[in-house]
């Protein structure tokens, strides 16, 4: 039967890392084509929404973590009350968010209305991890991305610039809603977990990783000249390939690591392929763009942007974070209410030495990516101490 449960374990990992692998090339082919059809204010702009959204989906993502611990059930209601709440508030903010990080009012007001929908599809996707349906969890992502590129070019030629990538993107993540809907309710099984779920400390540790990879795009905005702030999210967002290749292996894992804490059986071995497999996966790109920065910046982006100085920086960091990430998540998947807090106490330093480092340094693009690297390389050397706790002090040797 183990010997079952674990082969079984491996198939659906293995479509998950491969569906969030071809979600995330969906999303990079997107990357590269606004680039190449965007100038570097509109980029600047579309940019800084996407760290906006991604900020935000740090609710969506802690709903997906919780449902993937938790005995049964959807968190339907709980998922729907908490992106009313959240997306009320943000349509209030509006007014305010939107001048400070250059995302225009009406599209920080079209997101909040999407807000509910995004907050529900964390939690189905974490029910799909937990009950195993791997297929239903991939083409919730390929549907998603996959509409967000192929929608993009046709609403082109009937909005302006980046007006048409932004519709784009909340169009795909409430088609994805669907394909990812919960099978109807069976029996009502008693959790094996708090009614909370770890919830709110899900929620800090997803805020805060956000922060990390989206929150120097954001900075950019508020603290360089447009063209300035355009070619340092264009690094910033290439770099990203480095993370999210890595992060397809967190989502992959994170289901087995959590069945197999609940069940009681060991779940260590899990860490070390884990962060393995990040390595290989991430460690590749990061080293492409490191050593030919040139050749990655002109494959993305054309001749137009000049992100080529900047990729070694972004890449390194970005490295990382995915690999302290991968850590610390297998911590989230098998800790209690105290290894998540530690975990969420991690990322939060790093996020306050980034924007240390962004205050203290002249504010150039070289300089912000240095203070985005120094969060970064925090977040490492907090990632072990974080991960101390009486449920799994074994994990630490394997670091």
């Amino acid at each position: 039967m183990s010997l079952m449960r674990s082969r079984a374990e491996s198939i659906q990992g293995a479509l998950s890392l491969l569906a969030v692998l071809g979600s995330s090339a969906l999303n990079y082919a997107f990357t590269l084509l606004l680039g190449r059809w965007l100038d570097l204010p509109g980029y600047a702009a579309f940019a800084a929404f996407t760290s906006l959204f991604m900020l935000t989906a740090a609710l969506p993502i802690a709903f997906q973590q919780a449902t993937a611990r938790r005995a049964d059930g959807a968190n339907t209601r709980a998922a729907l009350r908490a992106g009313t709440l959240s997306g009320g508030l943000l349509l209030l903010l509006a007014p305010l968010i939107g001048p400070r990080t250059g995302v225009p009012v009406a599209w920080v007001a079209a997101f909040a209305l999407t807000v509910p929908a995004l907050v529900l599809l964390g939690a189905w996707r974490g029910a799909a991890q937990r009950e195993g349906r791997a297929a239903a969890f991939g083409w919730s992502l390929l549907v998603e991305h996959g509409a967000k590129v192929a929608l993009t070019l046709p609403l082109l030629s009937a909005l302006p610039g980046p007006a048409a990538p932004v519709t784009a993107t909340l169009a795909g993540l409430l088609l994805a809603l669907p394909v990812v809907r919960p099978r109807p309710a069976g029996r009502p099984v008693t959790p094996d977990r708090p009614a909370s779920e770890g919830k709110v400390a899900l929620t800090v540790v997803a805020a805060a990783q956000s922060a990390l990879l989206y929150g120097d795009v954001l900075l950019a905005g508020a603290l360089l000249p447009p063209d300035a702030a355009g070619t340092y999210a264009a690094a910033a967002t290439l770099a990203r390939v480095v993370f999210f290749a890595g992060w397809a292996v967190q989502v992959a894992a994170f289901p087995a690591v959590a069945r197999r804490a609940a069940a009681g059986e060991p779940h260590t071995p899990l860490l070390g392929g884990a962060l393995l497999a990040t390595l290989l996966v991430a460690g590749l790109p990061a080293l492409l763009l490191a050593l030919a920065p040139d050749w990655s910046a002109r494959l993305a982006f054309g001749g137009g942007v000049d992100a080529a100085p900047l990729l070694p920086l972004t890449a390194a960091g970005a490295l990382l974070l995915a690999l302290a990430a991968t850590a610390l998540n297998h911590a989230l998947a098998a800790g209690g209410a105290g290894a998540l807090w530690r975990v969420a106490g991690a990322y939060l330093t790093a996020t306050a030495v980034t924007a240390a480092c962004a205050a203290l340094l002249v504010p150039d693009a070289r300089t912000l990516a240095l203070a985005a690297l120094a969060g970064k390389l925090t977040l490492i050397l907090t990632a072990a101490p974080a991960l101390l706790s009486r449920r799994f002090p074994h994990v630490l040797p394997r670091l």
